[in-house]
């Protein structure tokens, strides 16, 4: 009888910490009860948190437009001819008019767009360069190398950005009965649009503590 009564007992004890990870949307430091300061400090860190990820995604991204011009200037006169290069730049000055900001990147056609343009300027430089090993150029061979791990690396960028999106949104909607009694700028917060949207509809987020 003692078994089974000290069984029952942690079997309630999990149930009930099972309940408070769900509640918070976070499990550990976030575990119910949170009290407003608490959500305040987890919603600060996530939107600075996510607006750092952002940041070096972008910056990546300028870094690699501006080094794809300097490998067109890099390559001999002989490899194209003139206006051939003078288009190629062009389209390569053109790529950050076409880059979806932190409003416009909710519209996925807007990103492909912009991929594929980036994709086509890049297949575009790449043409000129050898297809069997380095050009025996030292500056073109390493802003090529440079380039190819930064255009690489826009996954990895994507998903980190996406993780804390979605913890952020989880916390959003699970506490958005509460938002309006924080303040500024907590009552204005609005859920993050994801790149690649992974996160499911969850019934029991739906109420709010």
């Amino acid at each position: 009888m003692k078994t089974i009564l000290a069984v029952a007992v942690a079997f309630l004890m999990v149930l009930g910490m099972a309940s408070c990870s769900r509640d918070s949307g976070k499990p550990g430091r976030l575990a119910r009860p949170i009290s407003d300061t608490q959500l305040k400090q987890e919603l600060t860190t996530l939107s600075d948190t996510l607006t750092g990820k952002w940041n070096v995604m972008m910056t990546s991204d300028s870094v690699k437009i501006q080094q794809m011009e300097e490998l067109l200037a890099a390559l001999p006169p002989a490899v194209m001819p003139p206006q051939q290069r003078a288009d190629l730049q062009k389209s390569i000055r053109r790529l950050p008019t076409l880059r979806y900001d932190r409003r416009t990147v909710r519209n996925s056609s807007r990103i492909d767009a912009y991929d594929i343009a980036h994709d086509s300027v890049w297949n575009a430089l790449r043409a000129f360069l050898p297809t069997d090993g380095p050009s025996g150029l030292a500056r073109v061979d390493s802003l090529y190398q440079s380039i190819s791990t930064l255009h690489n690396e826009t996954v990895f960028y994507r998903g980190r950005y996406d993780k804390t999106a979605i913890e952020m949104n989880t916390l959003l909607r699970r506490y958005k009965k509460r938002l309006p009694n924080l303040g500024k700028p907590y009552d204005t917060l609005q859920p993050a649009p994801l790149f690649q949207w992974i996160e499911k509809p969850d019934s029991s987020a739906q109420a709010n503590q």
